[in-house]
This record gives structure tokens, C-alpha cells and sequence, in this order.
């Protein structure tokens, strides 16, 4: 920036008192003149150190404090400003209720004028009210994953376990040979058909139930649900006790860690066992030519498989899985020995009258919709919703209620 002289013209730097040239006085400069640099109190001293040493390790630490002190002061001094300038929530308040009685009393006397006069002084002193956001405390509730179906009812039968009785089958369901000889053989109770119509059923359920002797129940999503969502036993120690469990992919051993769970005392009256498998998928490279068979196409990673058991008591049920549930501290419980130690207890509950089903492994179905998105872009399969619904309808099935 240059000033020029009065006298002969010339311009001169803007800091300069008398021209260069002629040595006529120049004006003061209009406007604000160049800040002074802020600077430690000590800079002289850091500059001749960093001289006298070669490094400018300590003055350029110096001067990063110094910054650092200067704009937290101004923040500091901003806030305050802020805060000594906010409009009082108090005083809004008492306008707002004032101009409302206003309101009130104009729209009593049918005074239209003096009626919008406070309603306009109303939404003035609404727009001057600063709202604080109030974060709802988010309660989860534990998810129960049932499988992905059309029809409302099912019907539900005991398993046989003997493949020469499919004919019976045939005869009072008017089922294929091929879906009666599966329902024949399988031990576990099944889903022997679905369908809208809950009446039709109920007449399939009297007929396995009064001709063949087969237990028989109809039953729909409310009726799998009536029981809740099954709490986790976490371990023996100190007694059997229980978890809940938000959701059943989570990271169950955490959870065990973290909570010291509930007393249980009451027996069960049926238990369940069974296997649960997880498959885990990953992105393919291979695909086809176009676009849509090269993206998202998904192929299978890894299996695992994990002994369950559901424990049916009146209350509810109470849940044993592996690699969550602890137990070293069951009776007859073998060192190191989930599974064994899940037998011991099997034959115990055997000795004491309790119904033990035959074990099922459930495996994802192939278009579950309870899959999950991993951080490494692959998604993780489970058979929990086949289980849910299995041990639900066992437990409707075979109800001493």
C-alpha cells in the first residue's frame, strides 16, 4: 500500500512520516494499520537460543502454545458473549403466557384486531424460543426371529419316526407320498402344512388326533410369540441363572461378562436340544458377463454349528447355548466337555420324569431375512428363526395346559 505526496505527486511506502523525494509531511493513512504480530513475551530469547543451537525444535513449540493459548481465549471470551446475550428462556415464557391471556380475552369480546395483534406477538416470542433437543431414552426390546412365511397358520403334528406310516398320512391329509414319507420319518415335531384357512386345519388336527392317535395343534405367529422372547442361562454358579438377550447374533460372551443375571428355581417341564448352524458368506469374484451377475454375488465362507438346548418352563424359556452359557459349574459337569457335560445334564432331567424331544439342526433357510452385513461386506446366515419356530410349536404341542 503507497501514499502520495501532497507536494510532488510521488508515491511512498504507507508507513513512511515524510516523502522520500521532496521531504513534504504525508498525511496519516486512512484505515486500520497492520496488527502487530502476536508473539511470546520471550521471543527474542527463543530466537538467539534456536540461533545459538541450529534447531528451531523449541521456538516453533513456543509458538504452537502461544497460538493455541491466544484462540482458546477467544473462544472462551465468544462463549461468554453468547451466553451474556441469549434471550432468557423465563422472561419468553411470561410473554408467551401473557399475550395468550390477551388472545384469549380478545376472542371473548370479539375483538378480531386485538385478536391478531397477540397471536402475532405469540408466534414472534415462539420464534425467539430456543427448543432443547430432548434425546427419547431408546428402550430395545428383544427381537424373536421366527421364519419367513405366506400362510398365517400352520399345523403342527409330533414326529413318528416310522416311515411305514406315511400311508396313514396320505389317507387323512391328502398329502404327496414324498412330503408323508418326510413327516413319517422325522422324529422331531414338524409343520405338516400351512394354509389361511385356520378351520380347515383344525378339522386335519382332530382327525391325526381321534383316527390315528397322533398329537396334533394349529397354530399362528401370535401364538409362537405368547411365550416370549427366551433368556439366556448364563451359568451355575450360585444357582442357575438368566440373561435376556436383545439379539442372538450379538456378542453373547460380552453380555455374560458384563451382566450377573437372574435366579431361576423352577424346573423344566420339557427340554428341547438340538443344533443351531451359522453360515457365513462372502462377496464372489467370479460372476457372469453382465453387471448385475458380477456384483453382489455372494458365495458360502464358513460353517459353524453350536449345541442349543431350550429349557420349556411355565414361565417361559430358559436357553443353553454354546460358547455362552458357562457349565463348569453344572452338576456332573466334565472339565472342558460342553457337549458331554450336555448329556450328563440330559440324562439327568431324563431320571426326573422331564420329556426330552430328539435333537433337530436347524439351518438358515435360503431367503431368511434375518441375515446380517458384516464389516468385511459378507453377510451372516443363521438357523435361528427355523429353531424359534421348532421349539415354539413343540412347546404349544406338547402343553400340559
Amino acid at each position: 500500500m503507497t501514499v502520495d505526496c501532497p507536494a510532488c505527486r510521488r508515491p511512498n511506502a504507507a508507513h513512511k512520516t515524510a516523502c522520500i523525494y521532496c521531504g513534504e509531511e504525508l498525511p496519516e493513512p486512512v484505515g486500520v494499520a497492520p496488527a502487530e504480530p502476536d508473539l511470546p513475551a520471550d521471543i527474542d530469547q527463543l530466537v538467539r537460543q534456536a540461533m545459538s543451537l541450529g534447531t528451531t525444535a523449541n521456538l516453533s513449540r513456543a509458538l504452537k502454545a502461544h497460538r493455541e493459548e491466544a484462540e482458546s481465549q477467544n473462544t472462551d471470551a465468544s462463549d461468554e458473549g453468547e451466553v451474556t446475550g441469549s434471550v432468557d428462556l423465563t422472561d419468553l415464557l411470561r410473554r408467551l403466557q401473557e399475550a395468550s391471556n390477551r388472545a384469549l380475552q380478545a376472542h371473548t369480546d370479539g375483538n378480531n384486531h386485538g385478536l391478531s395483534l397477540a397471536l402475532s406477538e405469540i408466534k414472534t416470542v415462539v420464534g425467539q424460543c430456543d427448543v432443547p433437543d430432548i434425546e427419547k431414552e431408546t428402550v430395545q426390546t428383544p427381537t424373536i426371529m421366527l421364519t419367513k412365511v405366506r400362510r398365517a397358520y400352520a399345523l403342527v403334528m409330533e414326529g413318528l419316526g416310522d416311515v411305514e406310516r406315511h400311508g396313514e398320512l396320505v389317507e387323512a391329509l391328502g398329502l404327496d407320498g414324498v412330503t408323508a414319507r418326510m413327516l413319517a420319518i422325522a422324529r422331531q415335531p414338524r409343520v405338516a402344512m400351512r394354509a389361511d384357512d385356520p378351520d380347515r386345519l383344525i378339522a386335519f388336527a382332530a382327525t391325526l388326533q381321534e383316527q390315528l392317535n397322533i398329537k396334533a395343534v394349529v397354530t399362528e405367529r401370535g401364538d409362537l410369540l405368547r411365550s416370549g422372547p427366551a433368556r439366556l442361562l448364563s451359568s451355575f454358579s450360585n444357582g442357575v441363572r438368566s440373561l435376556v438377550v436383545e439379539d442372538w447374533l450379538g456378542d453373547l460372551h460380552a453380555l455374560t461378562k458384563r451382566e450377573e443375571g437372574v435366579p431361576v428355581n423352577e424346573p423344566p417341564w420339557m427340554v428341547v436340544p438340538g443344533e443351531l448352524v451359522l453360515m457365513r458368506y462372502r462377496a464372489s469374484r467370479s460372476g457372469g458377463r453382465l453387471k448385475h451377475l458380477r456384483e453382489g454375488k455372494l458365495e458360502a465362507a464358513s460353517e459353524q454349528r453350536l449345541a442349543v438346548v431350550d429349557l420349556h418352563l411355565k414361565e417361559g424359556i430358559l436357553r443353553i447355548l454354546e460358547g455362552a452359557t458357562d457349565l463348569s459349574a453344572a452338576p456332573g459337569a466334565i472339565q472342558d466337555g460342553f457337549r458331554r457335560t450336555l448329556k450328563v445334564l440330559s440324562d439327568q432331567w431324563h431320571e426326573q420324569g422331564v420329556r426330552i424331544l430328539d435333537p433337530r439342526t436347524c439351518s438358515p433357510a435360503m431367503d431368511s431375512s434375518h441375515t446380517r452385513v458384516e464389516e468385511n461386506g459378507g453377510r451372516l446366515a443363521s438357523g435361528w428363526p427355523e429353531w424359534e419356530e421348532h421349539s415354539r410349536s413343540a412347546r404349544l404341542l406338547f402343553s400340559p395346559d
